[in-house]
């Protein structure tokens, strides 16, 4: 096992989950509020923590910045140049490494694919990382701490990350957003959510046995006109906009032809 050589700057969801899964590599973790720092690290077994100033009195060899994306930039020049140029990461998918520079020269970014909440647990074997480094021999070093996590590791540069963040939010942000709706639909005529649960694990399944295309059903694709004309001004104004845009989206993408 690695000795302690990382100072993890953050305390929201990733750096939560990141903290639980690296903590036998962490030195410290920092925070805009110390409280905040103490409190994970009093979770996670870590016996130190402190303030942004007081990331580089550490003398970590890796530091991990895991924060809101429009937090990076303050967070980076509170911390300041660091003289012993260590290897500072980001967690960011839409984030490019540059905008770490102002530590350190080594940058890079160890991205996780995934939606996190401090509440849910995760199994962080089976998360997909991507990794990036500003200079070639500082890939071991990364590569290395993503596959202590999890066993999925491929490089990604700041375009095939935003990529794949647009990906994710399409996969995980907006569904999460139609269940929502769901929930609102059937809470009309009081059913739960739990209501839809084996529809949405088949709907899920077939979709990773068959691809999305293949597995496709409902009005929209039959070319139902009368069914999604009644389904439509059946829902509230926001709704009914998000229903007909999906539902033209679909005859658009599969060429169906109304009935």
């Amino acid at each position: 096992m690695k000795e302690p050589d990382i100072v993890l700057v953050g305390t929201g969801n990733v750096a939560t989950h990141l903290a639980r899964a690296l903590r036998h590599r962490l030195i410290a973790v920092c925070s805009r509020t110390p409280e905040h720092a103490r409190d994970l690290a009093e979770t996670v077994g870590v016996g130190q923590w402190g303030a942004l100033a007081d990331v580089r009195t550490y003398s970590p060899s890796i530091i991990i910045v895991s924060v809101a994306d429009n937090a990076i930039d303050s967070l980076v020049a509170a911390i300041g140049k660091d003289e012993r140029q260590p290897l500072v990461l980001h967690t960011s998918g839409s984030v490019p490494k540059e905008r770490l520079e102002p530590i350190s020269r080594r940058t890079g970014v160890l991205y996780p694919l995934q939606t996190f909440s401090r509440q849910t647990d995760v199994d962080m074997s089976k998360v997909p990382f991507f990794t990036e480094a500003a200079f070639a021999e500082d890939y071991a070093a990364i590569d290395s701490l993503a596959q202590e996590i999890s066993g999925i590791c491929h490089h990604a540069d700041a375009s095939q990350r935003r990529k794949l963040h647009i990906a994710g939010v399409f996969s995980s942000n907006f569904i999460v957003e139609m269940l929502y709706i769901t929930q609102k639909v059937l809470g009309t005529e009081s059913y739960p959510l739990d209501t839809v649960r084996p529809l949405v694990e088949a709907t899920v399944a077939k979709v990773f046995e068959v691809g999305p295309y293949g597995a496709l059903t409902g009005p929209a694709v039959r070319g139902d006109k009368a069914v999604m004309e009644a389904q439509s001004n059946a829902l509230e104004d926001d709704e009914k906009a998000i229903y007909d845009l999906v539902s033209n989206y679909i005859i658009k993408t599969h060429d169906v032809r109304l009935k």
